[in-house]
């Protein structure tokens, strides 16, 4: 996504302000939304994360949401659902999505100020990890967590992380979402889990 490519700002109610630069939303912490995707896999019983590629201009190499992007000022939440399509390959339609609410977000450091409403999503696929096609200039590789592992990392004392692989992983590694936010999405896999099968 271009630096100058406008996003809808709004308040942290949600209440639209207008579109502006995605640079100048950044620079000043303005609210806007996102669309965020979690990939659960019943079958394996695994989640997928995705390594971001290096050539990302924030967070390169981390760890994070399956699929996710900013939504553009002219779209909707459905929108969003282009991001699974080109960042990893995958094609569903929005009702096969699980809707966890939406999420509050501030991130903020030397060079970015990022307040978001995330809308957060799960949605299920059971096709093999090696299978999907990643867009390689924003996803490095997909790596699967058992939903053990994928619990510790709302965990701040636990350190290392390990995926279905046998490879650990720092918590340094992961994208800095906080707790809350990791055991939301937990909560919403743990009642998709409870539910039988269609």
């Amino acid at each position: 996504m271009s630096e100058q490519e406008m996003i809808m700002t709004m308040d942290r109610a949600g209440n639209l302000l207008g579109p502006r630069p995605r640079s100048e939303v950044h620079t000043h912490g303005l609210w806007h939304e996102t669309f965020h995707c979690f990939v659960y896999d019943r079958k394996r019983d695994v989640v997928l994360l995705q390594q971001r590629s290096e050539q990302k201009k924030d967070f390169p190499g981390m760890l994070d949401i399956t699929a996710a992007g900013h939504l553009l000022a002219d779209e909707s939440v459905e929108d969003g659902l282009r991001e699974l399509e080109e960042e990893i390959g995958l094609t569903c339609t929005f009702d096969q999505l699980i809707p966890l609410g939406i999420q509050e977000e501030e991130f903020r450091n030397a060079t970015l100020w990022d307040c978001e409403r995330c809308h957060v999503f799960l949605v299920q696929s059971d096709q093999a990890i090696e299978s999907y096609v990643l867009q390689k200039t924003e996803v490095k590789r997909l790596i699967a967590f058992s939903i053990e592992q994928f619990e510790r990392i709302a965990d701040e004392s636990i350190e290392r992380i390990q995926d279905t692989a046998g490879e650990w992983f720092n918590r340094r590694q992961f994208a800095p979402h906080l707790p809350s936010y990791w055991r939301h999405v937990r909560q919403g896999i743990e009642r998709l889990r409870e539910q039988r099968p269609q």
